[in-house]
C-alpha cells in the first residue's frame, strides 16, 4: 500500500485473504508528493513493493486516486483548461438559460468557446421533441472549425433516458466526420437528470480532457518504468473504479475519489463488507479524521457511501454527477486549542494542519493542539508526553468535552434517524477521539486505519447505473423495477465486473409529482468485483488516442503572462462584490424600479421563504432573469397605484412536474404563446402589465422575464401572497373571479385553452391531463383583470417583501449577524416558531400528484447553538405535515402519537417556512434527516382571513376536517415598498 499527499495507490490487497487479521494487506508505505507525477508514483509503488517483498509479476492491478483534475478547476489553472464548444440538442428549449451563465467569471472566460442550439431533444417519455437536422449540425461544425475549437460537449434534453443513442450519439458521429481530431463528450455519459447541472459537469469534463490524458499518461509511464504489466485503474467519486482508458474520457468521475476511498476502505478494514457482518438494522457512519478536518459519510449496506443529492458544487459551478454526501467539521489532529479572555476553551476552527509535527507541543512546538490534549490525557502515545504534563486539568477537560461534542455533531449530521449508529474511525487524526459518543452504540478503529484511502482504492469495485423515467400505466411496477435492475447489472458487467458477484447496490424509486398518470423516475446502481478477464487485460499503458495531450509550453507561458487572476474572477454571487449596506436599487423619478442582477438574487432568496416549501425550483427563473439583464433587457417593477385603473394585467405560472422542470428548460416562449392565445378570447384587451400568480418559488420571478416580450412593467404583488399547490387557490377566485378561459403552452407550438369548465376542480383536472401531452411542463395563463380589480383582489407589495427578506439574509451573512432576526425585521408580521433539526421524515406522492408527508424536528441543544440562537426552554418536538407546502406547526411531547393533537401554533393559510442556516428556505423536496432548520411563520394577507379564504385555503381544504384554522396571532403589516423607499426625492 502506498499513500502520498495527493495520490492513494492500492497494491496487492487480495480479498481472498480477508480471513487474516490484516485482511490481506502486505505493506503500507508513505512518500512525500513530488512535482513530477511519474517520479512520485514510481517512488510510492516501488516503496510498497519493496516493503512487501513481492515480485512484480504477482501484482494483479494498480488503482490510483488523484486530485489533479479537480485542483485544475478549483484553481482555474489556465495551463490545463481549454475552451469548449457546447452543442445543445434542445429544439426550441433551453434558450432562456444560456450555457456558462452560472460559471465564475474566470472559468467562463477560459471555457466558453461557442454554443449551438440544435433541433432535437426528448420528452420525459422519450418521444422526440423534434428530429435531428444533419445539415444544421454540419454548419455548426464549420463554425467550430473556424474558431479552432476541438473540445466539444454535446448535451441533449433527457439524454440520460436515450439508451438507444438516437440523438447524442448520432450527433457525435456527424461531428467526428466533420472534425475527426476533436474530443467529443456526451452528457449522458457524465451526469444524471437535471439539464444545467449535467451540462456544467460535461463542460468541466471536456475542458479538462487533454490535461487528464497527459496526467494519466504519466501514471502509465511510472508503472511501465517499474516493469509492471498489470492493468491500471482509477478510482471514481462513487467508490468504484474505471480503467485508465475510460478515465481519460471521463476524468470528472474521479474528481472526489479521495473521501470515497476512505469510506469504502473503512468498511473493508473493519470487516463489515463480509457476509453477515453488517449490523442488523443499524446505521454505519465513517469519520475520516485528518490533520485539519473530519469528513463524515454514511455507509450503505453495500459498503458504498451514500451519494449526494441532485447537484454538487465544483469550483463554484453547480454540477451533476455521482459524489458521496460528505459532512466536514473543523476537527483534526492539528486543530488548535485556545482559551479566551473569559477562560472558555475553544477547539478550532484554526489548525496547524500538516505542520503538526513541527508546531504541536509534543513535537517540540509551541501550539496546543487536539493531539496534545489526547497525549496529555494518556489517550495517545505520540511524541514527548513530558511537554504536556503541566497543562491544567480543567483546560484539558473542557477541550476533551468540546472534541466529543464536535464528533457527536458531525456523526449526527449524517444519520437518517435518531437510532444509535456504528461509527468507524479512520485517518491519522483519529487519535483525538477519546470518549464514547452519544447516539453511537459501537466505535471501531481498525488496523491500518491511517491508510483507509489507499485500501479503498485497492478493493474498489466496478459499477453500472441506470437513470430513467418509466410510465407505469398498465404495467407491473415490480417488473419494471426488476428489468431496470438487470440493466444496471449488465452495465456493470460490461464495465468489467464479475457476472457471478455483481449486485444491485441501491434503488431509488421516485414517483413524478403533478402527473395525471402513473410515472416514476428510477435511479439504480449495481456493482461487483473485477472479473478475472478484466484483471488479465494488459498493455494499457500506451494511450490509444492520437489527440494532442495538452497545449504547448509557449501557449502556457502566454496565458500566464497575459491573464492576471483577481479575487472577483471567482465570485458567482452578484451581491458578493458590493457592500450591501450601501447598495441602493435603481428607482427613477417616476417610481419605476429597474431590477438588477443583485435584485434578482435577493428576490430569489425571498421568494424561496415565501414559498412555504413549494413553488418549484427557483434557480432556473433566477438565471433567466439575470440572462435577460445581461442581454440588455430592462426589467421594470411598478406600483399598481401608478398605473391607469383600466390597464389590463395578466400573469403566468409554471405548471408541471419538477423532474421535467429541471430537465426541459424553458424556451422562453411558453408564457408568450399562452398569453397571445388567451388574448384571442378577449377581443379589444391589450395587456399593459404583468403580475406574479404566486410569489413563492420560481413563479415570483416569472413575470419579470415574460414582461420583456411585451415591453410592459411588472406590478409589485401577486395573487397568493405565498405558494399553494392547486390552481384555484388564488385570491381573485375568493372574490368571484372566473378561472376560465385559461391557457397553457409548452414552448413548442402547442397551446391548450379550457374555455369553460363545471367548476374549479374540473379546470385543474383538465389542465393536468393536457399537461401530460405537453410534456409535463408548461406556462399557464389566467384571465386578464384591470388594475382597478387587481387592487381589490390581489396581494400587493409581495415582490418588495421578497426583496427585503432576501436583502436582509444577504446583509446578515455579509455582516455575520443573525439571519433569522434579519428575516423577522424584514417582515414584522412574522415569528420564529422553532429552531431544531430534522429527526424524522415521511414522504409520498398522493393520488392527485401532490407530495404529501410529515417532518419532525427536535430542539437544538445548548452545545449546538450558533451565533444569535436563543436556548429553547421547551423540550417538546415539532411536526409539520405538508402537501407540497407546509400545512401547520404542532408542538408535542416526544413519543406522543400523531393521533393525539399537541399544541397547534398556526395553520394555513398563514405562511410556514423552514429556513436553512444559509438563509435559503428548504422546499419539501430538500428535507433530510439531521438538517438544521429554523421554522418561521408569517401572517397571511387579509384576503385569506375572510370566511371564504379560510374555507378555501385553510386546513380543511387539505383533508384535516377536524382541525380549525389557528392563526399565528401576529398582526398583518402592509409590505414596505422598494419604489417608495428608494424613489428620488422631488424638489
Amino acid at each position: 500500500m502506498a499513500v502520498g499527499a495527493h495520490y492513494r495507490i492500492g497494491v496487492d490487497v487480495d480479498p481472498g485473504e480477508s480471513s487474516e487479521p490484516n485482511r490481506g494487506i502486505r505493506s503500507a508505505f508513505k512518500t512525500p508528493t513530488t512535482p513530477d507525477v511519474t517520479e512520485g508514483i514510481k517512488a510510492a509503488i516501488q516503496g510498497a513493493i519493496n516493503k512487501a517483498d513481492v515480485t512484480l509479476d504477482s501484482i494483479a492491478s494498480v488503482m490510483i486516486g488523484t486530485t489533479h483534475f479537480i485542483n485544475a478547476v478549483v484553481q482555474a489553472d489556465e495551463r490545463h483548461l481549454r475552451p469548449v464548444g457546447v452543442m445543445r440538442i434542445c429544439g426550441p428549449y433551453t434558450k432562456e438559460n444560456p450555457a456558462f451563465l452560472d460559471f465564475p467569471p474566470i472559468l467562463r472566460r477560459i471555457m466558453r468557446g461557442h454554443v449551438s442550439y440544435l433541433d432535437g431533444g426528448l420528452e420525459f417519455d422519450t418521444r422526440e421533441i423534434m428530429p435531428l437536422n444533419e445539415d444544421q449540425i454540419r454548419q455548426e461544425c464549420a463554425t467550430l472549425r473556424s474558431k479552432g475549437i476541438q473540445d466539444i460537449a454535446i448535451v441533449g434534453i433527457f439524454s440520460p433516458l436515450d439508451i438507444k443513442g438516437l440523438q447524442e450519439e448520432a450527433v457525435r458521429k456527424i461531428v467526428l466526420q466533420e472534425l475527426p481530431d476533436a474530443d467529443v463528450v456526451l452528457s449522458s455519459e457524465i451526469g444524471q437528470l437535471g439539464y444545467l447541472e449535467r451540462e456544467n459537469a460535461t463542460i468541466l469534463n471536456t475542458s479538462i480532457l487533454k490535461f487528464a490524458r497527459s496526467t494519466i499518461k504519466g501514471f502509465k509511464q511510472a508503472i511501465s518504468l517499474l516493469g509492471l504489466t498489470c492493468p491500471l485503474f482509477l478510482t471514481q467519486n462513487d467508490g468504484t473504479i474505471i480503467d485508465a482508458l475510460q478515465a481519460e474520457k471521463c476524468p470528472i468521475k474521479t474528481f472526489s475519489s479521495g473521501p470515497t476511498n476512505s469510506m469504502s476502505g473503512a468498511a473493508y478494514l473493519s470487516g463489515l463488507d463480509t457476509r453477515g457482518a453488517w449490523p442488523t438494522n443499524a446505521q454505519v457512519i465513517v469519520a475520516d479524521i485528518g490533520g485539519t478536518t473530519t469528513d463524515v459519510c454514511a455507509l450503505l449496506p453495500s459498503g458504498f457511501p451514500r451519494q449526494a443529492g441532485t447537484w454538487v458544487e465544483i469550483g463554484g459551478v453547480r454540477s451533476s454527477f455521482s459524489m458521496p454526501e460528505v459532512f466536514s467539521v473543523a476537527l483534526g489532529g492539528g486543530t488548535k486549542v485556545e482559551v479566551d479572555s473569559d477562560g472558555k476553551v475553544h477547539v478550532g476552527p484554526e489548525s496547524v494542519g500538516h505542520r503538526l509535527i513541527s508546531e504541536g507541543l509534543v513535537f517540540g512546538g509551541n501550539t496546543l493542539t487536539t493531539t496534545d490534549v489526547a497525549v496529555a490525557l494518556g489517550k495517545a502515545n505520540i511524541g514527548d508526553a513530558s511537554r504536556v504534563k503541566d497543562i491544567p486539568v480543567e483546560k484539558l477537560s473542557q477541550a476533551r468535552s468540546r472534541i466529543k461534542k464536535l464528533l457527536e455533531y458531525s456523526v449526527d449530521s449524517m444519520k437518517l434517524s435518531a437510532d444509535d449508529a456504528t461509527v468507524i474511525l479512520v485517518g491519522g487524526g483519529s487519535v483525538v477521539h477519546m470518549d464514547d459518543l452519544e447516539g453511537v452504540n459501537k466505535i471501531i478503529r481498525p488496523q491500518f486505519h491511517d491508510c483507509a484511502n489507499a485500501v479503498g482504492a485497492a478493493i474498489a469495485k466496478v459499477s453500472g447505473q441506470v437513470d430513467t423515467v418509466e410510465v407505469l400505466e398498465g404495467r407491473d411496477e415490480k417488473e419494471v423495477v426488476a428489468a431496470a435492475c438487470e440493466e444496471a447489472k449488465q452495465k456493470a458487467i460490461e464495465a468489467g465486473a464479475d457476472p457471478l458477484y455483481v449486485e444491485v447496490t441501491s434503488v431509488e424509486n421516485m414517483p413524478l409529482e403533478y402527473v395525471a398518470m402513473k410515472a416514476t423516475r428510477l435511479i439504480i446502481r449495481a456493482a461487483g468485483p473485477l472479473s478475472k478477464t478484466a484483471l488479465l487485460v494488459s498493455g494499457r499503458y500506451e494511450s490509444t488516442t492520437t489527440h494532442a495531450d495538452d497545449i504547448t509550453e509557449h501557449q502556457k507561458a502566454s496565458i500566464m503572462s497575459n491573464q492576471e487572476k483577481h479575487a472577483s474572477d471567482f465570485i458567482v454571487s452578484p451581491s458578493a462584490s458590493v457592500d450591501i449596506r450601501d447598495y441602493r436599487p435603481e428607482v427613477d423619478e417616476k417610481g419605476i424600479w429597474w431590477v438588477s442582477e443583485i435584485d434578482c438574487e435577493f428576490l430569489a432568496t425571498g421568494c424561496s421563504i415565501l414559498a412555504c416549501g413549494g413553488g418549484g425550483p427557483g434557480y432556473m427563473c433566477y438565471l433567466a432573469a439575470r440572462a435577460a439583464i445581461q442581454q440588455g433587457h430592462r426589467l421594470p417593477i411598478v406600483e399598481a397605484d401608478d398605473l391607469d385603473p383600466d390597464t389590463w394585467v395578466m400573469g403566468s405560472v409554471s405548471y408541471g412536474a419538477p423532474t421535467v422542470t429541471t430537465e426541459r428548460l424553458p424556451s422562453g416562449t411558453e408564457a408568450k404563446d399562452a398569453t397571445d392565445a388567451l388574448l384571442t378570447c378577449f377581443p379589444g384587451v391589450k395587456m399593459g402589465a404583468q403580475i406574479a400568480i404566486e410569489i413563492g418559488g420560481m413563479n415570483g420571478l416569472r413575470p419579470l422575464v415574460t414582461a420583456t416580450d411585451y415591453n410592459v412593467p411588472t406590478i409589485d404583488g401577486d395573487y397568493m401572497g405565498r405558494a399553494y399547490p392547486r390552481l384555484y387557490l388564488m385570491t381573485p377566485f375568493l372574490f368571484g373571479e372566473s378561472a376560465t378561459p385559461c391557457t397553457q403552452a409548452d414552448g413548442n407550438g402547442n397551446v391548450v385553452t379550457v374555455h369553460k369548465a363545471a367548476d374549479f376542480h374540473a379546470v385543474e383536472r383538465i389542465h393536468r391531463k393536457a399537461g401530460l401531452e405537453l410534456g409535463l411542463f408548461s406556462q399557464l395563463v389566467c384571465p386578464p383583470m384591470n388594475v382597478k380589480r387587481v387592487k381589490e383582489v390581489g396581494t400587493l407589495g409581495t415582490t418588495s417583501l421578497a426583496w427585503y427578506i432576501g436583502r436582509a439574509v444577504y446583509l446578515a451573512k455579509q455582516r455575520k449577524t443573525s439571519i433569522m432576526d434579519a428575516i423577522m425585521e424584514a417582515n414584522p408580521s412574522g415569528r420564529i416558531l422553532y429552531t431544531g433539526k430534522i429527526i424524522s421524515l415521511t414522504r409520498h406522492v398522493s393520488s392527485g400528484g401532490y407530495t404529501e408527508g410529515l417532518v419532525e424536528l427536535k430542539p437544538i441543544g445548548a452545545d449546538e447553538q450558533e451565533y444569535g440562537d436563543t436556548a429553547l426552554t421547551d423540550t417538546r418536538h415539532m411536526r409539520l405535515p405538508f402537501q407540497n407546502e407546509y400545512l401547520y406547526a404542532e408542538l408535542f411531547n416526544p413519543g406522543q402519537s400523531t393521533k393525539d393533537r399537541g399544541e397547534i401554533l398556526c395553520t394555513v393559510p398563514d405562511l410556514i417556512s423552514l429556513v436553512g442556516t444559509d438563509g435559503y428556505a428548504l422546499g419539501t423536496q430538500d428535507l433530510r434527516y439531521g438538517v438544521r432548520v429554523t421554522v418561521v411563520a408569517f401572517t397571511a394577507h387579509p384576503h385569506w382571513y375572510t370566511e371564504k379564504g379560510i374555507e378555501v385555503g385553510g386546513p380543511k381544504e387539505f383533508g384535516y376536517k377536524d382541525l380549525d384554522f389557528v392563526p399565528l396571532g401576529k398582526p398583518y403589516y402592509e409590505p414596505k415598498r422598494v419604489t417608495k423607499e428608494f424613489r428620488p426625492s422631488r424638489a
